[in-house]
């Protein structure tokens, strides 16, 4: 037990912790006198060995008796001067009587081979003589009577809890011994602490369901325990007996108010003791379920209030909408919040009995796409029938929910069986997210028809811990589905009528559009365009052109040129008007003019297109310094300055060319009229597959003689390079022709770049643009292959969060080169930004 002795709540000075002191040393050996006996006797009934047990309870009654001659000695008790002597008279026969009882059981049982209950009672013996000292006055300290005796029992190890949990904490070894091996019997599990520090380090990393606390021990008393504890959100909800030979009614008290739930003094009856440890662990119990239930109750409150006050007026804001991709982007939005969801996704049913992407909503991944955001969506619509046979496609849980008219909820969609979630699973690889619960909902008209489906997914609760949908949940969202569907319904309606109006008045005025197209085709002007058109159909030049070009003049390829800016030669292809706005188009890391040469052709008709080989790419010389992003970004300003005195430039920059682009724009913005990315590098780390396979042969190439090497090994190697190149910069599906594949490998792999590669490796991770381009004002069109493994989406995603004003457009089917693998939606993109006028592109970046 204790040693060092604490203070009570109100110091009463030297006597009063004196007389604690006396108490605690004569008390505690009397408690392990009666508490070893008591335990013998248990396991004596156990064995039927009657004999034993009538000298055990022998032995108890002896020990009781101690105890009330210690209770009338410390009642007269002069703290200045003790009468041992006396209290040595009335305890030498019942010690005596304990002594003989115990030398002849412990005789026995060594006899009859049974050393646990020998051992037992040599602890009960060394306990009797250590009393005898303390009564005489001849031993100080509390009643560690495991020194009087080799044989004290080693210490309990936990046993498997069938009950509960209990820490016991007691400096007391043979107090810990003693108490644990009964809790052992009533199966309980014993986490033993020696002192106050190490208890309160085990009730913060271990379960605890009760702790029995000694209140007297060295360096943190149990009062401090108790105070500590009671101080922890965390702890004080685990009740606390409190358990000592103190048993004065300001000890008490003072536990109590200190937050003990009981208090026992020793030594205690085990039958009183169990009793109170089971109604403290019953007590536990219920505030545990109340808390419970008083948790289910604020849910359920909660949700009652989101139904009065979220999900009726938002029916009627729904119905009243007039903005279509307001209306479903609220949809989506208000479910997301209703339900603590971090995805969510509306699809519409079409004619054509398909389910079809409006609204892509992931807050974790910052994506928005459809309705409001402007942002078109790349995924294709989902069948509901099978093309050639019209049977049901159930593969897909959003189809299973929109045939069905039944909500669908997956508590994790990685384990759930019947559903195809490829497509899911091939998002979070790329994506690095983790979908795991799913909620779908059918959207019904009035009539009961599925006209669309809301799916959320990932619901949260409140520490944002990712967690199934609850059932609650999953009705919330249906009654909101009900009110969607018939907005959408009553916005079709609407429209349906508008159009109906529409076309009769088209009709009533046809005769009039019929005066009107008569009086236009019979203009100079229309018949000059018919003239033009007939030429263009025979091949002849454009009579409109004529007066520009010269007659007999006919459209060229583009022209190589060569440029000095500040003493560096640059190679360039030139097409177009000598005249026109200039257009710089940027190639990308390893690479040469040809990887923007699919553009040349349906931009040169307007713009003065000026493809640069980089310097150390392609034919241009290298920088006399080491290659960095903004010593390219210097130099093309100059070229700029150049070429287009007095006017910006439009530029297009492919891959690290974006990158260059950007660099350019931030540096010198007064040169730029605008930007076409084609998947820029932003972070400067490309993927895995450049850095596991690509890079190394470029970083070997930085040095002469494994250049050397790399050179004579690469006809042995275009296989290689091959498996590599292909689905680390092309779709799966990609629409690159052999002849343009191959141009781009061998630029990829021109002898003598080794160095300037390998340079501008690193020049792309030093020039990280995170965080730079919110300062932008420079208007851009970013274009980015959906299966782009060269730079991956992360950086779309950074563009999205840090320059929500840039349109954004990812193509499925292209990787990292979509002007070669889907150039007719490329050049879609590209010819509508730059035919835009600047005002109209400078005013929709406008907040």
């Amino acid at each position: 037990m204790d040693r060092a002795h604490s203070e009570p709540a109100e110091t009463s000075g030297d006597q009063v912790r004196a007389i604690q002191a006396i108490r605690h040393d004569l008390r505690t050996p009397v408690n392990h006198i009666v508490g070893y006996s008591e335990m013998l006797i248990e396991e004596a009934a156990d064995s039927e060995e009657t004999e034993r047990s009538v000298a055990l309870r022998e032995v108890v009654a002896a020990g009781r008796a101690m105890l009330a001659q210690i209770n009338d000695w410390l009642a007269t008790l002069n703290p200045d001067a003790p009468d041992f002597p006396a209290l040595q008279r009335r305890l030498a026969p019942l010690i005596a009587a304990v002594a003989h009882t115990c030398e002849r059981l412990a005789h026995e049982a060594h006899a009859a081979g049974d050393e646990s209950v020998t051992a037992d009672l040599r602890t009960i013996l060394a306990a009797a003589t250590h009393l005898g000292a303390v009564a005489a006055g001849t031993a100080t300290g509390g009643g560690e009577t495991t020194g009087a005796s080799p044989t004290a029992p080693p210490e309990r190890a936990l046993v498997t809890p069938r009950d509960a949990t209990i820490l016991l904490v007691d400096d007391n070894a043979l107090n810990r011994d003693m108490l644990a091996r009964r809790l052992n019997r009533l199966g309980y599990a014993v986490i033993p602490a020696v002192d106050g520090r190490e208890a309160l380090t085990l009730l913060r990393t271990h379960p605890i369901d009760l702790v029995l606390l000694d209140l007297l021990m060295p360096e943190l008393d149990g009062f401090g325990v108790l105070q500590e504890f009671k101080a922890d959100l965390r702890l004080r909800h685990v009740p606390v007996i409190v358990l000592s030979a103190l048993d004065e009614i300001e000890s008490v008290v003072r536990a109590i108010e200190l937050g003990a739930d009981d208090y026992m003094p020793r030594p205690f009856d085990p039958v009183l003791l169990r009793a109170r440890i089971g109604a403290c662990l019953f007590k536990r119990r219920m505030r545990e379920v109340e808390g419970d239930f008083l948790r289910r109750i604020e849910e359920e409150r909660r949700r009652a209030d989101d139904l009065l006050h979220r999900i009726i007026p938002l029916g009627v804001a729904l119905a009243v909408e007039k903005d279509f991709d307001q209306l479903l982007e609220r949809i989506v939005v208000e479910a997301q919040e209703l339900c603590r969801a971090d995805g969510g996704t509306l699809y519409l049913r079409t004619d054509d009995q398909k389910l079809r992407f409006v609204i892509v909503r992931n807050r974790s991944l910052n994506i928005a796409m459809g309705g409001a955001s402007g942002k078109d969506i790349p995924f294709p619509p989902l069948r509901l029938y099978d093309e050639e046979s019209g049977a049901p496609l159930f593969n897909y849980v959003v189809t299973h929910a929109a045939l069905e008219g039944t909500t669908i909820n997956i508590a994790d969609a990685y384990h759930a069986e019947g559903y195809d979630f490829s497509g899911t699973r091939d998002f979070d690889a790329r994506t690095g997210y983790r979908t795991t619960s799913l909620l779908n909902v059918p959207l019904k008209d009035g009539f009961g028809r599925v006209i669309g489906v809301l799916q959320l997914l990932n619901a949260q609760d409140e520490h944002g811990n990712v967690v199934p949908f609850d059932a609650v949940a999953a009705q919330m969202l249906e009654s909101l589905g009900a009110l969607a569907a018939n907005a959408l319904s009553a916005y079709a309606r609407e429209q349906q009528l508008r159009q109906e109006i529409a076309d009769l008045r088209i009709e009533i005025d046809e005769q009039k559009r019929q005066r009107e197209v008569a009086e236009i085709t019979g203009s100079a002007y229309f018949g000059e365009l018919q003239e033009r058109a007939r030429a263009l159909r025979k091949g002849l030049p454009d009579p409109a052109s004529r007066g520009a070009r010269g007659v007999g003049e006919e459209a060229r390829g583009p022209e190589r040129r060569e440029f000095v800016v500040n003493g560096q030669r640059i190679v360039a292809r030139v097409q177009g008007p000598e005249r026109g706005r200039l257009l710089l188009l940027i190639h990308g890391w390893s690479s040469s003019w040809y990887a923007l040469s699919p553009l040349l052709p349906y931009l040169s008709d307007r713009f003065r297109c000026v493809a640069v080989d980089l310097p150390g790419y392609g034919e241009s010389p290298p920088l006399a310094e080491r290659a960095s992003i903004p010593a390219y970004a210097d130099l093309l300003a100059g070229l700029i300055r150049q070429l287009s005195p007095g006017l910006p430039a439009v530029l297009v920059g492919h891959s690290m060319g974006g990158m260059t682009s950007i660099t350019l724009a931030l540096r010198h913005p007064a040169l730029v009229e605008r930007m076409v990315l084609l998947c820029p590098t932003i972070s400067g780390k490309l993927s895995a597959w450049i850095n596991w396979f690509i890079s190394p042969i470029t970083m070997l190439e930085r040095w002469r003689l494994a250049g050397g090497i790399v050179a004579r090994l690469e006809p042995y190697m275009l296989s290689v390079t091959d498996r590599l190149m292909r689905p680390a910069s092309f779709a799966e599906r990609s629409g690159i022709t052999e002849a343009d594949y191959h141009r781009l490998r061998a630029d990829a792999r021109r002898p003598g770049q080794g160095r300037v590669r390998a340079e501008c490796f690193w020049a792309m991770r030093a020039n990280d643009l995170r965080g730079k381009l919110s300062s932008l004002s420079v208007p851009a069109l970013v274009i980015w292959g959906m299966e782009d493994n060269t730079v991956p989406l992360r950086d779309a995603s950074t563009i999205s969060d840090e320059w929500p004003a840039v349109s954004l457009q990812v193509l499925p089917k292209a990787g990292h080169w979509p002007q070669f693998e889907t150039p007719k939606a490329t050049r879609k993109y590209v010819r509508n930004f730059l035919g835009t006028p600047i005002k109209l592109l400078k005013a929709a970046q406008q907040p």
